[in-house]
């Protein structure tokens, strides 16, 4: 008899074919996805940070977007920025709460920001940095700009200050600086020579996305990703990049090694995009809201953490 005159064999058989297929398919989407969220890559370096434990933060509404982290004067207090306002806000990273906000400039897409003393820099998208002198009561800051190679095309989104060189430290979530140059599923960290202020032309580091696959996946596999956030560890001088376009944070020296890879909890961190360390070495981690509230993840050091109502003049 035709399978037709028997519509609810027919139909049985149906079900039972998508569901294989479906198995088949999330059998072979989970054999590819990443085993460990944790890879220790360097045998002799201790990953001075417990990824499992963070302190996490809900931000105010103001900082939905937020864009970019950097250590503020007080001790628990960060520098922020988020990508619509021309704003600067200071919030305390246990708390969440806003202790102060001034003005710098025209609403622009503003993606990082970095600080040097009183000195603060913010990245727009094309690149440019908008450098002002930080004055305590002021409300509003004239800014100057300081025009660099990159542009809308590159999409600039982290930026910070490199304790090591004197340099800003600036990566690219899109295409590279010279493209036509630039190695396929490399991601470069560039430089900008404050004193000469000028973006030096080649990546001083960067990020091999094989050298990543081969850490996470085992084999000769590269893992997308795009960078959205580089700091510099105070007391290692290693140079931390984070990716909201694959959830990652990878650890590099200065030879480009990786040292350590944490892939980030995506119910944490729904879009990565702010990275700093405090003076003493502890980690912060900022993420947009997405739907939802912005927060800040604190890491604090396993060898010391910090000392009480200590500011930075």
């Amino acid at each position: 008899m035709s399978l037709l005159n028997k519509p609810n064999l027919l139909s049985g058989i149906i079900l039972g074919v998508v569901v294989l297929v479906a198995g088949g398919y999330g059998l072979v989407t989970y054999t590819q996805a990443p085993e460990l969220e944790h890879y220790q890559v360097d045998k002799e370096y201790s990953f001075p940070f417990n990824f499992d434990r963070p302190l996490v933060t809900k931000l105010p509404e103001d900082l939905v977007e937020i864009s970019g982290l950097t250590p503020w004067m007080k001790e628990g207090e960060l520098l922020s920025v988020q990508d619509e306002d021309g704003k600067l806000f200071v919030v305390d990273s246990r708390t969440g709460e806003i202790t102060d906000e001034f003005k710098f400039g025209k609403d622009r897409d503003y993606e990082g920001v970095a600080r040097n003393g009183n000195n603060i820099y913010v990245l727009e998208r094309d690149g440019d940095i908008h450098e002002l002198k930080y004055e305590k009561g002021v409300k509003e800051f004239e800014a100057k700009k300081l025009e660099t190679a990159f542009s809308y095309r590159n999409d600039t989104e982290g930026i910070c200050y490199d304790t090591e060189t004197g340099d800003l430290l600036i990566v690219p979530k899109e295409q590279e600086l010279n493209p036509a140059e630039a190695e396929p599923y490399r991601h470069g960290i560039y430089s900008y020579d404050l004193k000469k202020e000028e973006l030096l032309p080649q990546p001083s580091y960067y990020i091999d996305e094989y050298a990543v696959g081969e850490i996470v996946y085992g084999k000769q596999k590269p893992f997308h990703l795009k960078p959205s956030g580089v700091a510099v560890d105070p007391l290692t001088k290693d140079v931390y990049v984070i990716a909201s376009v694959g959830n990652i944070m990878v650890v590099i020296n200065r030879e480009s090694e990786i040292k350590q890879i944490e892939l980030l909890k995506e119910k944490t961190f729904k879009q990565p995009e702010g990275i700093c360390f405090d003076k003493q070495g502890n980690l912060y981690i900022s993420s947009e809201g997405r739907g939802g509230k912005a927060v800040i993840a604190s890491f604090t050091r396993k060898d010391g953490g910090p000392t009480k109502n200590r500011t930075d003049e």
